[in-house]
């Protein structure tokens, strides 16, 4: 059983993984949410000593970081603490893992593109436009040169269930649909949104894997669609009204940080590279009905 230390773990990731990690010895890390999982620990990225006092301390043989400030409003209103927790928290457990010899699973963003490009891959030139996109591109080089067996995933919009202390967008709209509020949602911004548990499921097997990996992954749905198109979607899988969802346009709203309109992501390689299928909209909305009739949202409250 591999020890791993899952860095954000009350996270919205970060909490699927802790719920889904029974095959592994798991120390996941909080800085304020607090975790009730037995082998949980608090630990500030910022941090240098902690950092690599807990690393030692644990010796885990996979360090899986999902943690920082992962709200790009925030990393826009917060620069300067931004990159002290993204850029030199990563620097730091880089760091760690290099002095052990540990295997480095980075999670990092489709917004280190600006969107102007028709389709990316993973030899595509990085381009962010927002603080948290170029905190991304700092971290992943950090991890590329400081690590000898690393796996970079750029990943996208998730949606899926999580603790008490997030909310997915998909959350939010089954929210809002059930309490017959009015959500505005855009009709011409596009993601490839991806279920959780399948990302979940890509970190799990790139964890298992033997050989070491120093790959950049693109890892997203296989569908581009508007968050409009996603809702009505939703409300349709889950036998909602949709007449509260109103289309509404990116370019009318004022935005905190910037976010392209439009990111189209080659996941070929992912698909090489991976067996972890991840499934198209419909399947994974099908996918978030079953996993509540089948009690998966009351396993957060064992943790969370």
């Amino acid at each position: 059983m591999k020890r791993v230390l899952l860095v954000g773990g009350s996270g919205m990731l970060g909490s699927n993984i802790v719920v889904s990690s029974s095959a592994f010895d798991l120390y996941p890390t909080y800085l304020r949410n607090r975790i009730t999982h037995p082998r949980a620990l608090q630990l500030d990225i910022s941090d240098r000593d902690s950092v690599l006092k807990r690393v030692e301390a644990i010796q885990p043989e996979v360090i899986v970081h999902t943690g920082g400030m992962t709200k790009p409003a925030a990393c826009e209103e917060e620069p300067a603490l931004a990159y002290k927790v993204n850029v030199e928290g990563t620097a730091h457990l880089v760091e760690a893992a290099s002095s052990i010899g540990t295997r480095f699973i980075l999670l990092s963003s489709d917004l280190v593109f600006d969107g102007s490009a028709e389709r990316y891959d993973e030899d595509s030139l990085t381009h962010p436009l927002s603080v948290y996109g170029r905190n991304k591109v700092e971290a992943e080089e950090l991890v590329r040169t400081g690590s000898d067996d690393f796996a970079i995933l750029r990943t996208t919009v998730m949606y899926g269930w999580s603790s008490r202390y997030n909310e997915s967008m998909a959350e939010w709209v089954l929210r809002g649909l059930q309490e017959n509020r009015e959500l505005n949602m855009y009709h011409d911004q596009y993601r490839q949104f991806i279920l959780i548990n399948d990302l979940v499921a890509a970190i799990f097997e790139l964890i298992e894997m033997k050989a070491p990996l120093n790959e950049t992954i693109l890892v997203a749905g296989p569908e581009l669609l508007s968050r409009y198109e996603f809702a009505q979607r939703l409300a349709q899988t889950f036998g909602l009204p949709e007449a509260n969802i109103r289309s509404t346009s990116f370019d009318s709203t004022p935005q905190a940080a910037f976010t392209p309109k439009r990111l189209r992501l080659d996941t070929s390689k992912a698909a090489r590279i991976l067996k972890t299928p991840i499934r198209g909209i419909d399947h994974g909305l099908r996918v978030m009905v079953a996993l509540a009739e089948g009690g998966y949202r009351e396993r957060f409250n064992c943790f969370f």
